[in-house]
């Protein structure tokens, strides 16, 4: 009895301050998308996603039930782009926001929701890698990437759908202080 009461109690701890737990449990898959920036210069180092050859973003990487923002990103740059935890310098996290994804909605249960998938729980994180850092595209992934000032990621964002376009003009205000 008092195990099982010790049990709702960590459940309860993590609902309060989990917040990827939170969205999970409410159908939103949560989301890191990760901003590279060098660490020589102002420049970050955008994808083009395999399933989305037209577009240019961060790479992504869906957060883990128990997992970390952190935890994360570091498996993002090392599953997409061959790049180590020890590669990368983590700096931080924030929250973007929630995007219902209407045409998804309900397609198919979120890992541990109570509701059917609503769209997607969004958090952003800043990490530094050297641009002569070897990168390794994983060609289910990823086929092809680029270090862009920015410059040219203001003239890649037309390239991207308005959702993802928007995503990015938060994803650079609340991490980098740049406006897009």
């Amino acid at each position: 009895m008092q195990t099982l009461m010790l049990d709702w109690i960590k459940v309860a701890g993590k609902l309060a301050y989990d917040r990827p737990t939170r969205e999970r449990l409410l159908g939103y898959r949560p989301v890191v998308i990760c901003l590279i920036q060098s660490l020589e210069r102002e420049a970050f180092l955008f994808v083009q996603p395999a399933a989305s050859r037209e577009a240019w973003m961060p790479p992504q990487e869906g957060i883990e039930p128990n997992g970390s923002v952190e935890r994360a990103t570091s498996q993002c740059l090392d599953v997409e782009l061959g790049i180590s935890r020890k590669q990368m310098h983590f700096r931080r996290s924030v929250w973007l926001g929630r995007k219902a994804i209407p045409e998804r909605q309900g397609s198919r249960d979120v890992e541990f929701s109570i509701r059917p998938m609503q769209g997607k729980a969004y958090y952003g994180s800043l990490c530094k890698v050297a641009e002569d850092t070897p990168i390794t595209c994983n060609p289910a992934e990823v086929s092809a990437f680029e270090w862009m000032t920015l410059d040219q990621v203001r003239n890649r964002l037309s390239s991207n759908s308005d959702r993802k376009a928007e995503l990015l003009r938060v994803l650079f205000d609340k991490l980098a202080r740049i406006e897009l």
